[in-house]
């Protein structure tokens, strides 16, 4: 095997989270995630990896590269492997595996490749990328990897060569059962591949012309430029022009301005009027402009009429005709626990922290609640599906969010700390980097540590950003609060704040220097 495959080829540091909080009934749910996710790895041949648990078995393309970034917070050499593991098995014409598995007995590992299913690789893979130290060997995988898939995509999706990439079927975007593919002709019924590099003939309206898959080319040429910053290969200038080039044309295409919204076209052109979370989608791979998604946000994510339900983010808006809330796997309605885990990006890609605090509220309140981590809920009543315990999406969502309300939160060459209102006293450690990061929480106050060391001192509903070394970079305002402050050694900061609002600390005042607007979740949008 070539080497840079597998994680025993890099040198990192060892990695490892603990929390522990007052509430007991936080506590409970903390550390039954931390035990499904320990019973969730497995191994394939001689790796270990974690696969998607519950009712899954395997390790999917739309979920395990995700899954694998947020595990290695706790277990580096296994999360690098789901990442590695795709890579490997990425086909010589640029195609990844939409799932691999492991046959057992000895007989190895089996990559299929007769549906994409989704695209969730390359951010979580350049996440890794920090954790290794930037390493070269790895960059280098990394960067002929997504290459080659955004030139594969080119090459079969645009079938009809109109510039937009296209869809055939319901496991492309891993949408199972959902009302968008079903009502145009796309199989499903338990089996909704489509495989080969020529499009179905036979599906009524499919090929569908795709905001997703053209997602998936914005961010294999958005994480190439960032790659190539990395490796200092002249190519960073090539690859963002590309990357705006796809961003282009989705606002000019697939972009609908009075509507505030994306949507998909069927294959005569048609503007399919499903108005659903394929806009969250695109804020999470960053393909839409601040602006954009500013829109998408007030008009719909936040409305109560829409997405933002007794349980928000509902796969399908609430008010539209192709929203069907089925308790068992479909994607046409029910809150999917993959969409809250995506949802953390998508929110912090465009800054608006306070709503991903409202969402975190929520999943980590639906899981004290349940004590259960399924797969979807009941966008009014906030029940969890039938199905098994133990979902890694929903897993993740509660731990990442966790992390981002009361936490320390180590993503690329940063470090976040939190300290958001409510909630009881806690102590959350983040083993990275060589080095030992500790948010102390009690009576509202949170005592930032590095090595044992203070660091500052935050008040609540602020979140603070610094360097692996502890260097403060900036105060984020996260929630709807009216002042703020901080106190680094010895010094004290304070000033009026606004939600989404950046604050730097200068002649004992929190200066603003940049922000999000603001929108409240859940009121009604001024039309």
């Amino acid at each position: 095997m070539k080497k840079g495959f597998h994680a025993r080829d890099y040198q990192f540091s060892p990695t490892s989270v603990t929390f522990r909080t007052a509430d007991e009934a936080l506590q409970k749910a903390y550390d039954r995630a931390e035990e499904f996710l320990k019973g969730n790895e497995m191994t394939y041949n001689d790796r270990r990896v974690i696969r998607e648990g519950s009712n899954y078995p395997f390790v999917w393309l739309e979920t395990q590269p995700l899954g694998g970034e947020m595990y290695a917070k706790r277990n580096l050499e296994v999360g690098l492997n789901n990442v590695l593991i795709f890579l490997q098995y990425q086909r010589k014409d640029g195609r990844f595996p939409g799932m691999i598995s492991d046959a057992g007995k000895g007989k190895g590992i089996v990559g299929h490749y007769d549906w994409i299913q989704g695209f969730y690789f390359a951010l979580p893979a350049l996440k890794l990328a920090y954790m290794l130290d930037e390493n070269p060997l790895y960059l280098e995988r990394l960067y002929s990897g997504l290459e080659d898939f955004d030139d594969y995509l080119w090459t079969h999706r645009d079938s009809d060569g109109d510039g937009c990439l296209e869809v055939w079927c319901t496991w492309d975007t891993a949408e199972d059962n959902c009302t968008r593919y079903l009502r145009h002709g796309a199989r499903d019924n338990g089996d909704g591949s489509f495989g080969g590099e020529l499009p179905p003939t036979d599906m009524g309206d499919m090929p569908q012309e795709s905001p997703e898959y053209m997602n998936y080319s914005y961010t294999c040429r958005d994480i190439l430029a960032k790659i190539s910053a990395l490796l200092g290969n002249g190519k960073e200038a090539y690859w963002r022009e590309k990357a705006e080039e796809i961003r282009t044309y989705f606002k000019e295409s697939l972009w609908d301005d009075s509507q505030h919204a994306c949507f998909h076209r069927d294959r005569y052109d048609r503007v399919i009027p499903c108005l659903d979370h394929t806009n969250l989608r695109a804020m999470y791979h960053g393909t839409l402009t601040p602006e954009m998604a500013d829109d998408f946000l007030y008009y719909h994510l936040f409305n109560p009429e829409e997405f933002w339900t007794p349980s928000p983010l509902t796969a399908i808006a609430a008010n539209n005709e192709y929203f069907l809330n089925d308790p068992c796997n479909n994607w046409s309605g029910a809150c999917q626990g993959l969409i809250y885990q995506r949802s953390v990006d998508a929110f912090h890609n465009y800054g608006h922290y306070a709503g991903a605090v409202a969402v975190g509220r929520h999943v980590v309140d639906l899981c004290k609640k349940h004590q259960v981590f399924h797969q979807q809920y009941d966008p009014f009543t906030g029940e969890p599906d039938p199905r098994r315990d133990g979902y890694g999406p929903m897993i993740f969502a509660f731990l990442e969010y966790l992390s981002f309300l009361w936490g320390v939160n180590c993503s690329m060459d940063e470090v976040s700390w939190s300290n958001l209102s409510a909630g009881e006293d806690s102590e959350y450690t983040q083993t990275a980097f060589g080095k030992t990061y500790t948010l102390l929480r009690k009576k509202g106050l949170a005592t930032a540590l590095l090595e044992g060391k203070e660091l500052f001192t935050l008040s609540a509903g602020l979140r603070a950003v610094t360097d692996r070394q502890g260097n403060l970079l900036r105060v984020i305002c996260a929630e709807e609060i009216s002042e703020g402050e901080i106190c680094v050694n010895g010094a004290v900061f304070r000033g009026n704040v606004e939600p989404n609002g950046i604050y730097e600390c200068a002649e004992g005042k929190l200066v603003k220097i940049g922000g999000a607007k603001y929108f409240k979740p859940g009121q009604k949008p001024v039309k």
